[in-house]
């Protein structure tokens, strides 16, 4: 089979179609598109996600908490509780694995989040460092939240810049690749991107936007202005952009030429010869919204930086981007993410 994420296909043929029905305490499960599940509990709701690190080299005790904790905070929801589970190959030192522990340990403290739990060993299974990680956050009832779908005419924002956690990973696991194609100033640039790589911040500022409206969700709860959150993880902004359209059963129209790169990540995706629509980039958020402007005015009080890049249409089914020049072109579902290519 292919290295990375099962195909759309994959993931519905092999694994969700085979999963038992849930039980009434389970709000949200496991779908495509949706990468937290939504559990009742007395006060609210318990918000929980898990995620592996199989790429991440030397920085895989980061990206192990960014990217779960990312997923909650995508829900608009702050993350509280981390669990940790490390499996480490035979060839590992113990300094590996301290190295891996402690990088956590300082995200983890950075986002104000527990590390309360997990399992390590080392195995013989593996080649290489796995990290697995199961963040947590709580949803109080007076808390808004986010719609669960992304409607019709909603606009398609991204915070940041896209391609953030791939050029990360370029410049810091690497970097020898690249030494002769990229000047210098661009790798250094790009190694430090580790303080991007959180969506913490605008997802909790986003979803507790409330709507204007005073609607409420499904679930009874207030309804927060925003429709849908994504974070950018494997298969880019065209991945995750495809995703939220397939889970929302509506159409998406991309323009590629709104969608903000740094120069260090244009250089680094360029040499290596990777799609940066397409890499991998925790650090990202794209949300769903019929108030943009309420959206982005939010988050520039926070000093987060976002940018419209498209709209959800009518369209079912179809997925289609803007190329540089303006045509429209098909957008295929997500496969293979491009770090892997190096």
């Amino acid at each position: 089979m292919q290295i990375g994420k099962l195909t759309n296909k994959q993931l519905e043929d092999l694994v969700l179609s085979r999963l038992p029905s849930l039980s009434s305490s389970t709000v949200v499960g496991a779908g495509i598109g949706a990468d937290c599940a939504w559990l009742r509990s007395d006060d609210g709701m318990i918000v929980t996600s898990s995620d592996p690190i199989t790429a991440g080299g030397n920085c895989a005790g980061t990206l192990a908490v960014s990217v779960s904790c990312n997923d909650i905070a995508a829900c608009g929801v702050r993350p509280t509780g981390l669990l940790l589970v490390l499996i480490a190959p035979p060839k590992a030192e113990e300094e590996d694995i301290i190295n891996i522990v402690e990088q956590a340990s300082v995200e983890a403290k950075r986002l104000g989040v527990d590390i309360v739990g997990g399992h390590t060993e080392i195995s013989d299974v593996v080649n290489d460092f796995v990290v697995i990680s199961t963040a947590i956050g709580n949803v109080s009832k007076n808390d808004p939240v986010i719609k669960g779908k992304a409607s019709a005419g909603d606009s398609l924002i991204i915070t940041k810049t896209c391609g953030i956690e791939g050029s990360y990973i370029a410049a810091n696991v690497h970097r020898e690749k690249l030494e002769d194609k990229v000047p210098a100033e661009y790798l250094d640039e790009a190694s430090t991107y580790n303080k991007y790589l959180s969506v913490v911040a605008e997802g909790v500022c986003a979803g507790k936007i409330a709507d204007p409206n005073g609607t409420v969700t499904e679930s009874g709860f207030k309804a927060s202005a925003v429709s849908l959150m994504h974070d950018v993880t494997e298969g880019g902004v065209m991945g995750a952009s495809y995703e939220m359209a397939l889970f929302s059963k509506v159409g998406v129209l991309l323009d590629i030429s709104k969608v903000p790169v740094t120069e260090a990540t244009r250089k680094i995706s360029e040499a290596a010869g990777l799609d940066v629509l397409r890499l991998i980039s925790s650090g990202s958020l794209l949300i769903a919204t019929a108030y943009p402007e309420l959206v982005l005015d939010a988050l520039k009080t926070e000093g987060i930086e976002a940018s419209v890049i498209g709209n959800f249409t009518d369209k079912t089914g179809i997925y289609e981007y803007l190329d540089e020049e303006g045509k429209v072109c098909e957008m295929l579902p997500p496969g293979a993410d491009e770090i892997y290519k190096l």
